[in-house]
């Protein structure tokens, strides 16, 4: 379950960086605001970034207070 947000984390931060770059590259070839990759970069990949984040704390937390006796 750990490595699932993992990727979930790592996807994450690739989606935001491709969907930056695309939104930006078809607004300025178009001409046109392309509400698509922008909504997919300050939305959904911040969101997907914040659960996986989460859920690797608490692993990390549970391991944490699983060692101690």
């Amino acid at each position: 379950m750990l490595k699932i947000f993992l990727l979930v984390t790592g996807i994450s931060l690739f989606v935001f960086i491709i969907s930056v770059f695309l939104h930006n590259a078809i607004s300025g070839w178009l001409e046109i605001e392309e509400p698509v990759f922008f909504f997919i970069a300050v939305i959904i990949s911040p969101l997907a970034f914040i659960v996986g984040l989460s859920g690797i704390l608490v692993f990390y937390i549970k391991r944490l207070f699983k060692k101690t006796p």
